[in-house]
């Protein structure tokens, strides 16, 4: 395992349990550390070794601020900002919906008014054939 491995498993096991500036601490005293401890003449291998399994360093230190999944808080802004880009959720949003369904309605109506008189004119027509058929034809047997 390479020092950028082992600081990139590091920072993927930190990254949700700990605040990132924590993250960032955590990232630049481990990578200070191999640099350090490389001068001092031990191979980065070795010193690799003696620090162990990062996921197990990220446990230890999330441990340290609770455990758990840590998020952040976010400011006013972001929020806002979140808000305004959910598109529908917004209240321009919803006026744009509420005037679609409006002008939908106002064309179902104006299609029901239509075509109820020439509805009722057919069922009439109709009713009128079938006595017709039932008077002259309907009683020969």
């Amino acid at each position: 395992m390479t020092r950028e491995e082992f600081l990139r498993e590091l920072r993927i096991a930190l990254q949700v349990r700990i605040p990132q500036g924590q993250v960032n601490e955590q990232l630049q005293y481990y990578e200070n550390y191999i640099i350090e401890e490389s001068r001092k003449g031990r191979t980065q291998q070795e010193v690799l070794e003696s620090l162990g399994n990062p996921r197990l360093i990220a446990k230890t230190i999330a441990d340290t601020f609770g455990g758990g999944i840590y998020y952040e808080r976010q400011t006013e802004k972001e929020t806002q900002g979140k808000r305004k880009s959910r598109g529908i959720h917004t209240w321009p949003g919803r006026l744009v919906s509420f005037i679609f369904v409006l002008i939908f309605l106002v064309f179902l109506i104006k299609i029901g008014l239509v075509l109820l008189p020439a509805l009722a004119g057919a069922f009439m027509l109709g009713a009128i054939l079938y006595l017709l058929y039932k008077i002259f034809f309907g009683n020969k047997k």
